[in-house]
């Protein structure tokens, strides 16, 4: 199909992890042959009711490289950068060590398999956050020797919120490669929703409220004012929260004594935070209407909840809206990506 110059933000893959098993490095890859269960699944209060809620044909299968490709052509997209489905959960890993390890063996798998394989399968890495001084070492492995557009943080079950001083040294190495810091919701733990019994319901509410509170942090305590040029992205909790979250600190510096250097609306107008779309919600005319078209990119999301079928409708959902210019439409489905992770 020929190119329509979309860009897809956000996509994913689902990790195979006997392949991954074999990237480990000793001591463990010798330890973990022929095991699984290397990383945290779900939020270990909805693991049992997920398969109650059902899944759509076509959603959850496996993405090699070559079903990626297609979809690409199918869609007429140029591009993806992927993001991994276990590896969301990836904060709650306790010990730093084995972050460490398993960190390592996935960015080298996610090249082997899918970067070295076609330059429209751009990738970010997972970044070992529980140590601070291996997640520097590794952001910098995966974009000098790895190829990949910079390092993902997961949006919750980390020590301190994402924004919090300690994390500062990832925030300048990422500076100082000109290389992208994308948060990714996915784990909804401590987030008020361990009592709810539908793991939709989580998923809806969990995703925005996670990332609202790291783009909160990061205002309030500093971060994007200590790393003025570090681009960072927000992936998979619409767009909704945007407005919500300027409109309580606006209030908070107005009537509650938060002092900030500048207004919160000026952090989402400046060119270096970007968030992650779908086509579907009402809320993304608003959003633009408070911050501009530049933050917002459209994401795919597949092969989660998007089936191969239904992945146009996504797109053509932004393209027929009449709340939207035709030339924000063209940002949103390609050039703000593109802008965000320079490609």
């Amino acid at each position: 199909m020929a190119s329509k110059a979309y860009f897809d933000a956000d996509g994913h893959i689902l990790e195979p992890e006997a392949e991954i098993a074999a990237f480990l490095e000793e001591p463990y890859a010798s330890h973990t042959r022929n095991r699984g269960g290397f990383l945290p699944g779900f939020d270990q209060f909805h693991g049992p009711l997920t398969a109650v809620n059902g899944r759509n044909p076509g959603t959850f299968e496996p993405a090699p490289a070559e079903r990626w490709l297609d979809f690409l052509d199918r869609t007429g997209t140029d591009g993806t950068v992927i993001f991994p489905t276990r590896g969301l959960f990836f904060g709650r890993i306790t010990f730093p060590e084995w972050a460490t390890a398993y960190a390592r063996a996935y960015n080298t798998w996610l090249h082997e398999k899918y970067i070295s394989v076609s330059p429209r399968l751009q990738g970010v890495a997972l970044l070992p956050m529980q140590n601070v001084e291996s997640a520097v070492e590794e952001l910098h492995r995966a974009v000098t020797e790895l190829g990949m557009v910079g390092g993902m943080i997961p949006s919750n079950g980390l020590m301190w919120h994402v924004g919090a001083r300690e994390y500062w040294p990832v925030y300048r190495a990422a500076e100082e490669l000109g290389c992208v810091l994308a948060v990714h919701g996915g784990n909804y733990e401590h987030l008020g929703f361990d009592t709810m019994a539908s793991f939709p319901t989580s998923r809806a509410l969990g995703m925005p409220i996670a990332l609202m509170n790291g783009l909160a942090g990061m205002i309030a305590e500093g971060t994007l004012d200590e790393f003025p040029n570090v681009r960072i992205g927000f992936m998979e909790g619409g767009t909704a929260w945007i407005p919500l979250l300027i409109d309580r600190l606006e209030r908070e510096t107005e009537y509650g004594g938060l002092k900030l250097q500048r207004a919160p609306e000026e952090y989402l107008r400046d060119g270096r935070i970007f968030v992650g779309c779908e086509g579907n919600e009402r809320a993304l005319s608003y959003a633009i209407e408070r911050v501009g078209p530049e933050p917002f990119m459209f994401a795919s999301d597949f092969p989660h909840e998007i089936s191969m079928d239904n992945a146009m409708g996504e797109i053509d959902e932004i393209l027929e809206r009449d709340d939207l210019a035709e030339e924000h439409k063209q940002m949103i489905l390609g050039e703000n990506a593109r802008r965000f992770y320079r490609l």
